[in-house]
């Protein structure tokens, strides 16, 4: 049983109401960003107004939700928004699989070799995921929730499902909730054609 469970309902709504005005009240522009948090959290991703991901987001969508053990600035800056750690973000992986042709990415393993891990956690060749990253920075804004008390790790990954359901982010492949994403075959589908070329390019 999972600890939301014990607590009455009002205080559970409560703390996901808090959660989701942080969210909307911190989101920023990555280039307007000039402190972020090191508590753990939850962040959410969206687009900038005017921007588009094909059928996989439009302005002001919240497009991604996910959950930092550790640190909020760590796990956002220091990966999603950084070259050469798209084999470690799934937002990277997803983003570069929408976005494949008009940025002209070409996927490969994760370290170079047929492992499974690897393959699936692709990456894409360097001049291109420049061009993902530089896209992000052009096109995304990202806020966040801090978790001041540092709560249990399975009471955080609770609340951050409870958000997934609360914003229906575009890019959800979470086992918990994809079921839920109207676009999760196609996404999927778009990831496959990525691990296949990285296999491939061997």
């Amino acid at each position: 049983m999972h600890f939301t469970q014990l607590l009455p309902a009002n205080d559970c709504m409560t703390e996901i109401s808090q959660i989701v005005r942080s969210i909307e009240q911190t989101s920023k522009p990555f280039p307007e960003i000039t402190d972020y948090p090191n508590e753990p959290g939850i962040y959410a991703f969206s687009l900038l107004a005017g921007s588009n991901m094909n059928n996989f987001g439009k302005s002001n969508q919240i497009i991604y939700v996910g959950i930092a053990k550790d640190s909020l600035r760590a796990r956002d800056l220091g990966n999603h928004f950084r070259t050469g750690r798209t084999g470690s973000s799934t937002l990277r992986r997803s983003i570069g699989a929408v976005l494949k042709s008009e940025l002209k990415l070409t996927a490969r393993s994760r370290n170079g070799t047929s492992d499974r891990r690897a393959i699936n956690n692709y990456i894409f060749e360097p001049s291109g995921d420049e061009r993902l990253t530089t896209w992000m920075i052009k096109n995304l804004k990202v806020g966040y929730w801090k978790d001041l008390n540092r709560m249990n790790y399975k009471l955080l990954r609770d609340f951050e499902l409870k958000i997934i359901k609360h914003f229906s982010p575009i890019l959800d492949l979470d086992a918990r909730s994809k079921h839920l994403n109207p676009l999760a075959t196609e996404l999927d589908q778009l990831r496959s054609i990525c691990r296949t070329e990285a296999e491939i390019k061997l």
